[in-house]
């Protein structure tokens, strides 16, 4: 019998769902803890209008490779379709497609030079390899420079205040490349519209699938129960539950937000610990509206109106028809803003009420009358801000502890976090366990039978 290991894996999202699923299949004996009741992260759905939809709107990229060759390995490439999505900017009281460059170049909300500076700017970006180059400079100072002030204010700075707010002027230019080079691989050339990626039934479908693969394999998965306490005991790790129960293993994969990370391993050496708690969260606040009507045909509306206090629009029903929601229209209105901000605690009928008021300047035809449902969804460590120098603040998969990993969306650089993401670091993760344990840089304390520690 080949060795094998007791792997605790602390997060169901799709990085700790994706690392439990491999380490499984390699033979170890895995436990999966979730606090939530709810496996899957933020890219869960929840039941809908006789299917599902995610709390939080999700879509893939063409370059989205990692997560389409598992979706293809669990036989689920069939629900996988890709359509032409329709990219909108509002700025100046109304909508502008940006779908392609001839609508770069019809942008009305700055001169025609400043388009055409746009264009260029983005054309390079696309074609950047060395983007390490970015790291030292900030978004702000280098696109200043290359588009000029008016369409800096205008075009993507407005953009970045609305994402970011006050730590906007921090973000690094290696996060913004990143933006505008994966949004360009989804297009077959600068002048076809963007095709995106999305999960018929939602992103449960693959959800679902990895914890059934993961069960069937012998590993167990304790949903709505989090991890209260780790500590060394002996060889192994003893991890007390939010159930009372306390487990043994040798290996733990840690996928929740760094400073969660930092609380359960107090004995992390401080230069460990200062990269973890050298994160900063964005938070996110999104309204979901279920509306008889839509808003606009535009799939995915970046907003640069200060007078419309949001990062986005996101019509779900103008990607996937509203014939898969029984007719209906779903709409997202997503705000983000840093921890302290006051948006963060409105109560779910505030944040409806402030999108009532605000959503006439996108339609003036809108009437409240149109919503026939909403839901609210909080996430407190949505977005982590990427800063100069960002490669040098990551922390390592391997912790200075051992036996214990960490693998969440802190580390994924320099793309922007998202699923596919999160199941390469899942991949990642689970491949250095399996190379420490060929190496001898780790072992079970015990041979592994089928008796549990639980």
């Amino acid at each position: 019998m080949p060795t094998a290991l007791r792997i605790g894996i602390i997060g169901g999202g799709i990085a700790g769902l994706t690392a439990a699923y491999r380490l499984a299949r390699q033979g170890h004996r895995i436990v999966l803890w979730e606090r939530q009741r709810q496996l899957g992260g933020q890219a869960a759905a929840f039941p809908l209008l006789g299917t599902a939809l995610e709390y939080f709107y999700h879509h893939l990229f063409l370059s989205d490779r990692d997560i389409v060759r598992l979706l293809e390995e669990l036989g689920l490439a069939d629900r996988l379709v890709w359509l032409p999505s329709r990219v909108g900017f509002f700025a100046r009281g109304r909508i502008y497609p940006l779908s392609s460059a001839l609508d770069v170049l019809r942008l009305g909300v700055v001169p025609l030079p400043d388009r055409l500076r746009i264009g260029l700017v983005t054309f390079y970006l696309q074609h950047v390899r060395d983007w390490q180059r970015f790291e030292y400079v900030t978004a702000e100072q280098w696109l200043r420079r290359w588009v000029g002030h008016r369409a800096f204010e205008r075009v993507w700075g407005a953009q970045l205040h609305a994402k970011f707010g006050p730590r906007a002027g921090d973000v690094a230019m290696a996060w913004f490349w990143n933006k505008i080079y994966l949004r360009t691989q989804s297009r077959r050339s600068l002048f076809e519209r963007e095709r995106l990626g999305y999960i018929l039934g939602s992103f449960n479908v693959l959800i679902d699938s990895l914890a059934a693969a993961i069960q069937e394999a012998g590993g167990a998965i304790h949903s709505g129960v989090g991890v209260e306490a780790i500590v060394r005991h002996e060889n192994s790790w003893l991890v007390r539950d939010s159930s009372g129960a306390t487990t043994l293993v040798d290996v733990i994969v840690a996928t929740v937000p760094s400073p969660l990370v930092a609380k359960l391993f107090p004995q992390l050496p401080e230069t460990y610990r200062h990269k973890l708690l050298g994160t900063t969260y964005q938070a996110a606040v999104t309204l979901l509206l279920q509306s008889r009507h839509r808003l606009s045909d535009i799939y995915w509306l970046n907003i640069g109106d200060p007078d419309l206090p949001y990062t986005g629009i996101i019509e779900h029903t103008n990607l996937i028809p509203p014939s898969y929601y029984q007719g209906r229209h779903l709409i997202y209105v997503s705000k983000y803003v840093e921890q302290s901000h006051p948006y963060l605690a409105l109560r779910d009928e505030e944040v409806l009420a402030a999108a009532l008021h605000h959503l006439p300047k996108v339609n003036p035809s809108f009437s409240p009358e149109w919503i026939e449902d909403y839901w609210v969804f909080r996430e407190h460590a949505a977005q982590p801000i990427v800063t100069l120098r960002y490669s040098e603040q990551i922390p390592e998969h391997r912790t200075p502890l051992p036996g214990v990993y960490v693998a969440n969306t802190a580390q994924i650089y320099p793309e922007d976090r998202g699923t596919n993401y999160s199941v390469r670091l899942g991949n990642v993760v689970a491949a250095m366990i399996a190379d420490d344990l060929r190496q001898g840089r780790i072992a079970p304390s015990t041979r592994v039978s089928g008796s549990s520690d639980r």
